[in-house]
């Protein structure tokens, strides 16, 4: 798919943790075709905000509506702007879609998709499109958050856990006061599945996060090609006149 400007308007702006807010956009007409995994760039309509890349945290729809998860960053201008001053009504371009993080066609296997914070974005998009497929596949979401307040979709996670047979759902909280211990993905992985042979996995979030868990779930099995991954920069990363690589994030 080539890249190119799409106008939308915003739908709603809402917080879902103490840092991140959702985007509800709507085609102002024609909607840019994506597939489930990839992201877009967001700037105002004069492109005065600063392009920055934020993974559709949605499958495809029949009415083209997109949704972002938007992490504030410190001093982040287009964060800033998008927390502090888009309302519904609001119109924004988004420009796109890019990036390889989608699930290989010719398997059949099981998905699992590890995720902290913003990076449920393209995992939710992908357990939609996965298990919506004609032929679904079976998908584990394991998601990290640092506490409760900062978990999002919870409540539908759970009622997927309880009302589809292809989906589980497994939840930890790395710096929860009440929990006695703070375990990450990366270290529980062993323990919650064992053997990843044939799995596809995804990851996608801060870079440690997404660099330890690839590790190890490739130690546990899964072929190295199988193994995506979509890490989140917020620090500054160059942009220049072509698209960025799939991995040069900047979510702020």
């Amino acid at each position: 798919m080539s890249s190119h400007d799409v106008p939308y308007h915003v739908l709603s702006n809402r917080s879902v943790t103490p840092v991140i807010c959702e985007l509800q956009l709507a085609p102002d007409e024609a909607a840019m075709p994506y597939r489930a995994g990839q992201y877009v760039q967001l700037s105002d309509r004069l492109h005065e905000v600063p392009l920055r890349s934020y993974s559709v945290a949605n499958a495809p729809r029949s009415d083209g509506r997109i949704s972002l998860l938007v992490t504030r960053v410190p001093d982040g201008p287009t964060s800033s702007w998008v927390h502090e001053q888009l309302r519904a009504g609001s119109g924004v371009t988004l420009t796109g879609p890019y990036g390889t993080f989608m699930p290989d066609p010719d398997q059949t296997g099981p998905v699992l998709l590890l995720a902290a914070g913003s990076g449920l974005a393209p995992a939710r998009a992908l357990a939609e499109s996965l298990l919506d497929a004609s032929r679904p596949r079976p998908v584990t979401l394991f998601f990290s958050a640092r506490s409760s307040a900062d978990t999002i979709d919870h409540a539908r996670w759970l009622d997927w856990a309880n009302t589809r047979r292809d989906f589980r759902y497994l939840l930890t909280l790395t710096r929860d006061p009440g929990a006695p211990e703070h375990p990450r993905i990366p270290d529980l992985l062993p323990g919650a599945f064992g053997d990843l042979t044939g799995w596809e996995v995804f990851a996608s979030g801060p870079s440690g996060f997404v660099v330890g868990c690839a590790a190890v779930a490739e130690a546990l099995g899964a072929e190295r090609a199988a193994i995506h991954t979509e890490e989140f920069f917020t620090e500054p990363q160059p942009w220049t006149a072509h698209a960025p690589a799939p991995v040069e994030r900047r979510d702020d």
